[in-house]
């Protein structure tokens, strides 16, 4: 009997050209797809040019509506609800619920089919998880403050409230600024690092490095995310880190820093997301 598939493939999609698909033609494919959008293609203009999925940037509505829709459609019949998040910065996680009004949460999990869930970004990490066997995903917004919050936990957390089981999750850090173009000033490491019973975080320390000032730092957060992410207890072999940064990769990325340093703020958003896909 010919074994039925469930690889994103078959989802007779819509143009896919501006969106990232890391488990396409993948053994990790199993009924769940990923995916992060670029800038690239879309309908705003200016500073948003051109795939701006943010509502929240000052951008006409009516494109980031119709940016949306493309969106949608690109990812096929299947992916029929889009859930977007107020983000805050924080570590609030919730379900998502179609019906409900846009929640004030940095992170959100689904075990329901079709419902499109994730996070926007223009830096900030975007951290997708999924539980192939329990069929349960998640999404993490974690910039610094989210990050050292806890965001990640609190989504994993979600996620096992659903039945996953740790043991089986697969984790993709997406597009996000990288240490090279991350500069941070000392008092941002110790905020970070807080002292605890009057010891320095050590396990934190190896993030940052010297800046070409002696007052400054780089800061890699994808590094920093990803290692809370094995602190967790993921095996690491199920962790994928993208490694693009947002802020050097221009025509494919928005970047939040490169539009401040330029003058050019609010810029446009990034969506990174995944779904279910109906079992056939």
């Amino acid at each position: 009997m010919k074994k039925k598939t469930r690889h994103c493939h078959s989802m007779e999609p819509g143009n896919q050209e501006n969106i990232l698909f890391p488990w396409k033609n993948s053994p990790h494919n199993l009924g769940i797809v990923p995916f992060f959008t670029t800038r690239r293609g879309g309908t705003s203009q200016g500073n948003w040019a051109g795939f701006n999925l943010g509502d929240h940037v000052e951008d006409r509505p009516e494109d980031v509506m119709r940016n949306r829709e493309i969106l949608l459609h690109a990812l096929g019949p299947q992916a029929r609800e889009l859930i977007m998040l107020n983000q805050v910065h924080g570590n609030r996680v919730v379900q998502a619920d179609p019906t409900a009004p846009r929640p004030d949460a940095d992170g959100v999990v689904t075990n329901r089919c079709g419902v499109v869930i994730g996070v926007l970004t223009a830096d900030c990490v975007p951290v997708l998880l999924a539980d192939p066997v329990a069929r349960v995903v998640g999404a993490a917004h974690a910039g610094w403050r989210g990050a050292a919050a806890g965001v990640v936990e609190n989504t994993i957390l979600a996620m096992e409230s659903l039945g996953a089981k740790k043991n089986q999750l697969h984790a993709l850090i997406g597009p996000a600024i990288q240490a090279a173009n991350y500069e941070v000033d000392l008092a941002f490491r110790d905020q970070l690092l807080k002292p605890s019973e009057n010891k320095m975080n050590e396990a934190w320390q190896k993030f940052f490095s010297n800046g070409e000032k002696a007052d400054k730092l780089e800061f890699d957060l994808p590094g920093y995310v990803h290692a809370r992410l094995i602190k967790t207890g993921i095996d690491a072999r199920l962790i994928i880190n993208l490694e693009q940064c947002t802020y050097a990769l221009e025509s494919l990325f928005f970047s939040h820093r490169r539009a401040v340093h330029r003058g050019q703020a609010p810029c446009g958003r990034q969506f990174s997301g995944i779904f279910l896909v109906p079992e056939s």
